[in-house]
């Protein structure tokens, strides 16, 4: 990135061009503010920065000079001042200057310009998709080039209701639509649209342009809930300041989403066995039984108890016990349906709700489960289960407090039958009690 530099003293123009290489500016220098405007009027740059005192003008006439060219209107401006009057900041304001730094303050203009290099980077590597909708395929052509200039990929479509028809079955992360579009349906309908559509996708911010400046029409936008707005014709800058912002808001949003699915899934999660933990059993377990309660649907509920592990602990060690237990949990796993909750209860004991299955068709799959689980057989140690199995009575309201003890009890007596077997238990009338 090049920056131009006026500057009248040596000595400051040596430390300016020591802190520009230091952060990845290329220092072009100038003490005649003519020859300085010439050079701005026939070559682009990045940055100004200018002295308050110069050798042939002020650093405030300067700056009004430099917006009065033609592409020199938007880029950034920074005034050098010794002087601490705060007079200047409302007329070098007025005039364009972006920024004002003491001349002693080196350390935070370098931070200035580190970020503006950091910022330019951030800009040419977006990597990021645009759904664009625009019917005046001249402007869509210059709007193309600036954006992917900047690293976004580019959907682009003329009319709204073929751009709501890939918003639906493509991820995006900004929509950029123009309000008056061919068709039925106008840039506010699709703004109304994506803000009705279920899921993640209602959140995409969005992004409108219009060559009506009308205050009216930015309220009544920004009420359907479009995230900004920008006037045609459009101004480059203004452009990927807007998208850049919008998009990297998103990636933020998105990337503490994940952290807080991440937080949400390890506090509901065994950590050894992958499987849910107690605390998600308990906390869902009754939305199911008062679910499948209020519909008259079957549920049951299965608790697998281990035999023998703490010989299994005791003789072969614990991490051998682990290995039981999850080789145990991924049997579980990819024998339960979607819709079924697979959880380890404590120690080597396990429990399954099985929505939409009755007591019979639980001790089928109990059954199952028993023989697969002695037919495991890891790191060489021989494993088996007791079963208990009990149905949700749905002709009065029960616990899951109880439906689970009427489970854990035929667990318990299928240890007394000899261990290796399938016990269903029966919730009796004085168990019943009031969710």
């Amino acid at each position: 990135m090049k920056a131009l530099i006026a500057e009248p003293t040596k000595a400051y123009r040596q430390l300016l061009e020591t802190v520009c290489h230091a952060v990845g500016f290329k220092p072009l220098f100038f003490t005649n503010t003519s020859e300085a405007l010439q050079h701005l009027s026939l070559h682009p740059v990045d940055l100004v920065l200018t002295s308050l005192q110069l050798l042939d003008n002020d650093g405030i006439n300067f700056c009004k000079k430099i917006r009065e060219l033609k592409d020199t209107k938007h880029i950034p401006v920074v005034l050098l001042t010794a002087e601490k009057n705060k007079t200047i900041e409302e007329p070098a304001t007025q005039a364009g200057i972006t920024e004002i730094f003491h001349k002693s303050d080196i350390p935070r203009l370098q931070t200035y310009l580190s970020e503006l290099i950091s910022r330019a980077s951030t800009y040419n590597n977006m990597d990021a998709r645009v759904l664009y909708v625009e019917d005046s395929l001249s402007v869509a052509k210059l709007t193309i080039h600036i954006l992917e200039a900047m690293g976004l990929d580019i959907d682009h479509f003329t009319h709204a209701e073929h751009a709501y028809e890939a918003f639906q079955t493509t991820d995006y992360d900004l929509v950029l639509t123009d309000i008056f579009l061919a068709g039925n349906m106008s840039g506010v309908g699709l703004v109304r649209a994506i803000r009705s559509t279920e899921g993640n996708k209602i959140h995409i911010p969005v992004l409108t342009m219009s060559a009506q400046d009308d205050s009216a029409r930015k309220i009544e936008l920004l009420n359907c809930g479009a995230n900004d707005y920008v006037a045609k014709p459009i101004l480059k800058e203004e452009l990927m300041a807007r998208v850049h912002n919008l998009i990297t808001n998103k990636k933020l949003l998105d990337k503490l989403k994940a952290q807080q699915h991440l937080l949400q899934e390890l506090a509901m999660t065994d950590q050894l066995t992958e499987l849910y933990n107690r605390h998600f059993l308990m906390e869902i377990a009754p939305k199911h039984i008062s679910e499948a309660f209020r519909h008259k649907q079957p549920l049951s509920l299965i608790v697998i108890d281990l035999d023998n592990f703490k010989t299994v602990n005791d003789t072969h060690g614990h991490s051998a016990g682990d290995i039981v237990l999850t080789q145990t949990a991924r049997l579980l796993k990819t024998t339960c349906r979607n819709e079924d909750i697979a959880a380890r209860f404590g120690g080597e004991e396990f429990v399954l709700i099985l929505r939409h299955c009755d007591a019979e068709s639980a001790r089928k799959k109990a059954e199952v489960l028993r023989m697969k689980i002695a037919d495991l057989n890891p790191e060489g140690i021989a494993v088996s289960a007791s079963f208990g199995v009990a149905e949700l009575p749905l002709d009065s309201v029960c616990k899951f407090d109880v439906l689970f003890s009427a489970a854990d009890h035929a667990v318990y007596e299928a240890k007394a039958r000899g261990r290796n077997c399938v016990v269903i238990g029966k919730v009796s009338a004085p168990e019943m009690g009031t969710q």
